[in-house]
């Protein structure tokens, strides 16, 4: 986890650095926010959460070094946009660090050497999407906020086994599972979804109306048939394409990018439902 926020913070700082240099100050700060909004609060905070209530010593103590470096930077890197806010979270940091630094905006620029460890990336990655997708799916099977299910990973592999195992608490925190097991073949009572090249399997049977589940499921994918179609005739009259600025039209385009996206989903998890 440590090696994968240090990769994503390199990206990040080499980002915010080509924006400023190139005047792109809107491309710099989306950058910045993404990197500190989704990938540091959303994932790295709450990933080394196990590890910081955990027994390894070393661990802990690499892991708050690390995060520790990454709110400096992160500090850094945002200063030209949020001078004053940044200035005095930078005097609040931990006891002893601040004074012996001085001001924020005496301090050097982050580096742009590229540090990248593919591995970790692959890894974290991989937790990240698992999460992502069971909590997507959770949510359209409308299965209760509260509900732990068991996780089935089906003919996973040897290195797909190891990476689950080593994330349990992470996996069975974050995607509210009660277990995670390995098996040859699907268990009775399951929805399933390949998730990157995995083929994962989430006992719903107990816990989700299956039928009120279809109907659902049934009603949003009419729906968004109806939104996509009707916004595609919208795009193929020359008049609206020529007429409206082009921000709308793109506008448009996008809408029909992200329900198709969606529907695909959809159509997943109602597939999964057949045979229950």
């Amino acid at each position: 986890m440590n090696r994968w926020i240090l990769s994503e913070l390199s990206q990040c700082a080499a980002e915010v650095s080509k924006g400023i240099e190139d005047y792109k100050f809107n491309e710099a700060a989306g950058a910045l926010y993404k990197f500190i909004w989704n990938t540091l609060c959303d994932w790295y905070l709450e990933l080394i959460k196990p590890l910081l209530a955990g027994m390894d010593d070393a661990a802990k103590q690499e892991t708050r070094m690390v995060c520790g470096y990454v709110l400096d930077e992160s500090l850094k890197l945002l200063h030209p946009f949020m001078p004053f806010v940044t200035e005095e979270l930078w005097e609040r940091r931990a006891e002893g660090r601040a004074e012996a630094k001085g001001f924020l905006m005496h301090q050097s620029w982050p580096s742009t050497e590229p540090f990248a460890d593919e591995a970790a990336a692959e890894e974290i990655n991989w937790v990240i999407d698992m999460i992502t997708e069971l909590r997507s799916l959770r949510n359209d099977l409308g299965v209760p906020a509260g509900s732990k299910l068991p996780l089935t990973l089906v003919n996973a592999g040897a290195e797909i086994e190891n990476r689950a195992m080593s994330h349990e608490d992470v996996l069975k925190r974050l995607a509210r599972l009660e277990d995670i097991s390995m098996t040859d073949a699907t268990p009775e009572g399951a929805v399933t979804a390949v998730i990157g090249e995995t083929m994962s399997a989430l006992s719903v049977a107990d816990i989700v109306d299956i039928d009120e589940a279809r109907n659902r499921l049934d009603k949003e994918l009419a729906q968004l048939d109806k939104d996509i179609k009707s916004t595609e005739g919208k795009l193929s009259n020359e008049k609206f394409v020529s007429r409206a600025p082009p921000e709308i039209v793109e506008e448009n385009r996008e809408r029909i990018r992200d329900w198709s996206a969606r529907r695909e989903k959809l159509k997943a998890a109602r597939k999964g439902l057949e045979g229950l």
